[in-house]
Formats: structure tokens, sequence, C-alpha cells
């Protein structure tokens, strides 16, 4: 359980997701395995329906990873065209999600690549003041006045912000996107005890920025 402040926080850093129930989902597995064959027989337009299923997703978790729209774009496109050109070595072996994991395995870790790239210009320019304090400055309100949506929504993206990507990754997965720790276990390769362990001392580390900002009061 996440709790109530992190139950709320997913909520409202979530996206609606409209997967259906079990049933679509496996005929959607069987479709998109349809679309990857005339794909890799040299129908490039087929390629077409899978951008448009999973475009929002991507950029969604793309974005929360980077915390900037311009590199969550840029990671967005790269990863379908990365899969595009990978198509002929994609293998569903029968696993639900198979291709919908397989592209989020591409986004994550292209979002990863630019974390990296940012952390090296960053160290850089570090003699300036830390930026892990001044990220969340900002004047609590009054008893009397009400922090907006918008505002509190701003605050909890910067929070994620600031928790490490290995923990970050997951979070975003499990509690925002709400993908099952099996689905999560072929985005990450990792193995599910590890993925729960991770999912738990995320959910603490995002609990006490929550609290110590009051960014859901």
């Amino acid at each position: 359980m996440t709790g109530p402040i992190l139950a709320r926080a997913a909520a409202m850093l979530r996206n609606d997701r409209s997967d259906g129930g079990a049933t679509s989902l496996s005929a959607r597995d069987l479709e998109e395995q349809r679309l990857v064959d005339r794909c890799t027989s040299g129908d490039v337009e087929a390629f077409r329906p899978l951008v448009s299923r999973y475009q929002r997703v991507c950029y969604s978790v793309a974005l929360r990873m980077l915390g900037a729209r311009v590199d969550a774009e840029d990671v967005t496109q790269q990863a379908f065209v990365d899969a595009f050109n990978a198509l002929d070595g994609f293998h569903a072996d029968g696993r639900p999600h198979a291709f919908s994991t397989w592209l989020l395995r591409i986004v994550v870790n292209r979002s990863k690549d630019v974390l990296k790239a940012k952390r090296r210009t960053e160290q850089q320019l570090d003699d300036e003041a830390p930026v892990t304090e001044a990220a969340f400055a900002y004047d609590p309100p009054s008893p009397e006045t009400s922090v907006s949506r918008d505002e509190r929504r701003h605050h909890l993206e910067t929070a994620l912000l600031q928790v490490s990507p290995k923990y970050r990754e997951v979070l975003i997965l499990k509690d925002i996107e709400e993908l099952s720790y099996e689905e999560i276990h072929d985005i990450l390769q990792l193995p599910l005890t590890t993925l729960k362990i991770r999912v738990v001392r995320a959910r603490a580390m995002l609990r006490d920025l929550i609290q110590r900002e009051g960014v859901t009061s």
C-alpha cells in the first residue's frame, strides 16, 4: 500500500490508461504481433498504430524521468525510431504486453542515457550552490491560502525528480503508470524481489520529501 499521501500524489501525477481488461489485452497482444510482422515484411505504415497507441505512455515515462518536455519529446521520438529499426530482433515469445514492455525498456534506457549526460555536464558547473534544497525553495502557504492543484502538482513532480533514477523509474512504472511487477520486470530486467524492495524504498523516499515540504497540505 502506498498510504494516503502517496496515493494522492500518484493519482495527481497519473495519466489515465485505457488498456481495457484481460480479454482485450490478449487480443491486443495478437494484434500487435500482426502489426510487427507486417512491419518486418516491409509494410512501414503498420508501425503507425503502434506509435499512436504508445506515444502517450512513452512520453509520460520519459517526462517523469527527465523533468523537461523537450528532452521527453526527443527521447520518445528516438525510442520509436530505435524500436522500428530493431523490430527484426523483437520476439514476443508468447508473453503478455511483450511489445509495450520492450518499447518502454527502450524509453527508460534512453532516459537514463540523457540523465547520465546531464550529470556529467552539471558536475562541471557544480561550483554554485547545490540544487537539492533550492529545487524545493518556495514560500509555504499561509493557513488562509491553499496551494492550487497546479502548484501542488509542480512540487510533486519536483519531489519525484529528487528521487534517484533507479528508484524513480520503479515509482513511475508502478505507482503512476500502474504496471504490474511482471511488466516492470520485463522493462527493467531485474528480479521481482529486487523490484519490490526498490518500490518500498522509493515510496519511503518520496513520502519523506512530500511530508518535509508539506506539498499535499
